[in-house]
C-alpha cells in the first residue's frame, strides 16, 4: 500500500474494514483517542483497547507500517503538524517566548515527580559502592554528563557512550552497586540488557523514562517518569532531552543539599512526636 501523503489516522480509517475483529479494537481506540495513544507504549495500548500486544503489531502491519513504534512516531508527527503554533515571525523575534516555552515544560515536572522519590534516588546513589549510568543513542550524552557530575560530587561512577563498554562494566558489578538507566521510550535494547544484568547482580536501580509500564521499569527501585500523560503538559519533540537534563540537575541539587534535607525530615519527625529516628529514615534503603 502506498501511504505517502496520507496521515496515520487516514490509513487506519481506509483499512479499518479489512482488519480482523481483534485488530479493530486497537484501531478503534486509536481513532477515538489519538492524542492519548501517541503517549502509550504497546503494552498500555493493548490493555486500554482490550487487545493483545501481538494484535496491535498485526494491526499496524495491516494498515501499512512495520510495527507500532514506527506508526506511533509517524502519528505523533501528524498530530504535531495539526496543532496550532505561534506565528513563526513572532517566535523568531521573541527569545523570551522560546525560553518561556522550555521553562513551562520543566516546571510541569513538579506534577509528575515527587520530592520524596528524588530523595530516595539520591540516597541510593550515596550508599552505592559504584553507580553505573547507562543510556543508548541520542540519550547517551545525558548519561555521560550525569556520571561525570556525580563523580565531581564524590560518587564513584561508571559510564560510557559505547553499549558494549557499559554492558561489560555492569556485568562486573555487585549487590552494593546501583544502576541508573535513562530511556525516554523505556525500550532501548542495550539499556534493557544492562538492567537485566544489574538484576542478576541484585543491584539497586533507578530508571528515568517517559514510559512507566515497561520492562525497563518493572523491577526498578525508583521510576522517575518525565512525562505527565494525563495533562500531556510535557509533549516535546523526539530530539529534545531538556527534561532528562532537568531531572539530572534535580538529583545533583538534592545530593548537594542532602544533609539539610534529611535534617529537615528528622526535625519534622521530632515535631510530630516520633523522636530522633534517623535510622528509621534510612533503614528502608540500606544496602
Amino acid at each position: 500500500m502506498d501511504k505517502r501523503g496520507n496521515s496515520v489516522l487516514e490509513n487506519i480509517k481506509a483499512n479499518y474494514e479489512k482488519l480482523f475483529s481483534a485488530e479493530k479494537k486497537a484501531a478503534a481506540y486509536i481513532l477515538a483517542n489519538p492524542e492519548q495513544a501517541i503517549m502509550m507504549n504497546i503494552s498500555e495500548l493493548a490493555r486500554k483497547s482490550g487487545s493483545s500486544e501481538a494484535t496491535v503489531v498485526r494491526m499496524c502491519k495491516h494498515v501499512g507500517y512495520q510495527g507500532y513504534y514506527q506508526m506511533r512516531l509517524l502519528m505523533s508527527h501528524d498530530l504535531g503538524k495539526a496543532r496550532p503554533t505561534y506565528d513563526e515571525n513572532e517566535m523568531l523575534s521573541s527569545a523570551r517566548r522560546i525560553f518561556e516555552s522550555s521553562a513551562a515544560r520543566v516546571a510541569a515536572l513538579e506534577e509528575a515527580i515527587d520530592l520524596e522519590l528524588l530523595v530516595k534516588a539520591v540516597r541510593l546513589l550515596r550508599l552505592s559502592r559504584m553507580v553505573f549510568v547507562v543510556a543508548a543513542g541520542n540519550t547517551s550524552p545525558i548519561a555521560t554528563d550525569l556520571g561525570f557530575r556525580l563523580e565531581r560530587c564524590g560518587i564513584p561512577c561508571s559510564y560510557s557512550m559505547i553499549p558494549e563498554h557499559f554492558l561489560n562494566h555492569v556485568s562486573l558489578g555487585t549487590s552494593d552497586d546501583t544502576i541508573v538507566a535513562i530511556s525516554r521510550s523505556g525500550a532501548s535494547k542495550q539499556v534493557v540488557q544492562a538492567m537485566e544484568l544489574a538484576r542478576k547482580k541484585q543491584m539497586h536501580s533507578i530508571v528515568i523514562t517517559g514510559e512507566k509500564d515497561t520492562q525497563l521499569a518493572e523491577y526498578a527501585d525508583c521510576v522517575i517518569q518525565i512525562v505527565d500523560k494525563k495533562k500531556q503538559a510535557l509533549d516535546t519533540e523526539p530530539d529534545s532531552h531538556l527534561l532528562e537534563m532537568a531531572v539530572s540537575d534535580a538529583l545533583l541539587y538534592i545530593n548537594r543539599h542532602f544533609d539539610a534535607l534529611t535534617q529537615n525530615a528528622k526535625d519534622d519527625k521530632k515535631e510530630a512526636g516520633y523522636g530522633d529516628d534517623v535510622e528509621l529514615l534510612l533503614s528502608e534503603y540500606k544496602l
